[in-house]
């Protein structure tokens, strides 16, 4: 669907202590979904919160779940993801279903890294399923 988005941030707030991040803290932002030299397709409204930290390492994890919505309808994200990659530069992929419009019941994902922190990311939504009829 987009392979060559720019996620540009238009407003967030967190309760994280990026240095030290505690179970419990959470964040949420909004975000224009951009195509370059062409502008907005979509939009992003999304949310973390650091769940758990993981058995095997001690690795903070976060829980994320987004709504993306475009004018083909909305999809849904949610996906499990290190605390570390939501701000080191590295791509962040998660699972992506649409649940409105010509985009029900199609799956696929949604990568993002963050470019300049806080402001913006790159960012993929990919389908490579049709909805069961």
């Amino acid at each position: 669907m987009y392979d060559n988005l720019h996620e540009i941030l238009t407003s967030f707030g967190a309760d994280i202590d990026f240095e030290d991040p505690k179970l419990g803290q959470s964040g949420w932002y909004k975000a224009d979904l951009v195509v370059p030299d062409e502008g907005r397709v979509g939009t992003v409204d999304g949310g973390y919160r650091l769940v758990m930290h993981r058995g095997s390492d001690g690795m903070p994890m976060v829980h994320l779940s987004e709504t993306l919505s475009f004018p083909q309808g909305d999809v849904h994200v949610q996906a499990w993801a290190e605390f570390p990659n939501l701000s080191n530069g590295d791509w962040l992929y998660c699972p992506a279903v649409g649940i409105s419009g010509e985009l029900t019941g199609r799956q696929g994902f949604r990568q993002w890294r963050p470019v300049e922190l806080g402001k913006l990311a790159e960012a993929k939504v990919i389908f490579y399923t049709s909805p069961t009829p």
